[in-house]
């Protein structure tokens, strides 16, 4: 009877099935991959005619492919030759006007867009091979930082508003100076002679010029934010591969572990590192386009500002 009592006793205080964890119940993380972390930003600038590569949507990097037939190609091509004509109209004007530092800005501008598309082609080239190389080093070390893909997306979004808000009262200014500079014209036909001198000054007025030329402005101005936002995204992706090192070195600190430890991580950041220079490779000529066209425009303003 006393057997039987603690053994009830020991039941109601220590319940079995109750301490039993089911595995349905563990939390399985999912790795942060490169291609789910940077398929907002890869989408956006699909939309900006910007890296024509198929396969963005899926999560097999065998998938992603670059085919120069693709309608995404097409329309990098057309956007291209759209930018071309620009910076084009934009030197006409420069020569046969008087050549100041504010006349040839819309060509540095326009110039920088096209250089910028070649670059980010250059890149559409190579990045099968890019996403390939690191779909390997994920299956040998997955990211699981939850955050990377939350984090591209936030960002992706904050530079797009400030960017639309900043085209957007730029556009007001202009309907402002057209209203007052082309009283007896309509509105938009004054807005596009005010706001596009280098294209309204050389070939007649029709609304479907002016609607072509906006949409290159507008297609110019988020191509110059996108590279921007493309070097950040692919920051945020290179600095969780380091930070997951740091962390498993951080928490190593202090304790003896075996060499099998040490070893893999040793490896681990050899990949990392290896991989930094591979995105380097081929991004290079984005972050200088990028840093370049930052640096003059804010000396453009510095200049303005003390003129």
């Amino acid at each position: 009877m006393g057997r039987q009592h603690t053994q009830k006793n020991l039941a109601f205080w220590v319940p079995v099935k109750r301490n039993k964890v089911h595995p349905a119940n563990l939390k399985k993380q999912t790795p942060a991959t490169f291609q789910k972390s940077l398929r907002a930003t890869l989408l956006i600038g699909q939309a900006f005619s910007l890296l024509p590569v198929v396969g963005i949507f899926s999560n097999d990097a065998n998938n992603v492919k670059f085919i120069i037939t693709s309608w995404k190609c097409f329309y990098s091509f057309l956007s291209f030759f759209g930018q071309i004509f620009i910076v084009v109209m934009c030197i006409i004007r420069v020569v046969s006007t008087e050549a100041t530092l504010n006349a040839t800005t819309p060509i540095i501008f326009y110039g920088t867009t096209c250089f910028t598309m070649l670059m980010f082609f250059r890149v559409a080239t190579a990045w099968p091979d890019l996403v390939q190389h690191v779909a390997k080093t994920e299956e040998l070390y997955p990211n699981y930082d939850n955050k990377l893909t939350r984090t591209c997306q936030i960002t992706c979004a904050v530079v797009l508003l400030l960017a639309l808000s900043e085209h957007i009262l730029s556009l007001l200014s202009a309907f402002a100076g057209a209203i007052m500079c082309f009283p007896n014209k309509s509105v938009y036909e004054g807005f596009a002679r005010h706001f596009y001198p280098w294209v309204f000054n050389c070939l007649p007025y029709s609304p479907l010029l002016g609607m072509i030329t906006q949409f290159l402005h507008f297609q110019s101005t988020f191509i110059w934010n996108f590279s921007d936002l493309f070097v950040i995204c692919m920051s945020y992706y290179l600095t969780s591969r380091l930070d997951h090192v740091n962390k498993k070195l951080a928490a190593a600190q202090g304790k003896y572990l075996p060499e099998i430890f040490w070893k893999s991580t040793r490896e681990e950041y050899c990949r990392a590192t290896q991989l930094v220079r591979k995105v380097d490779e081929v991004i290079s000529g984005i972050v200088f386009v990028s840093f370049a066209n930052n640096l003059f425009f804010i000396c453009l303003q510095l200049f303005n500002t003390l003129e």
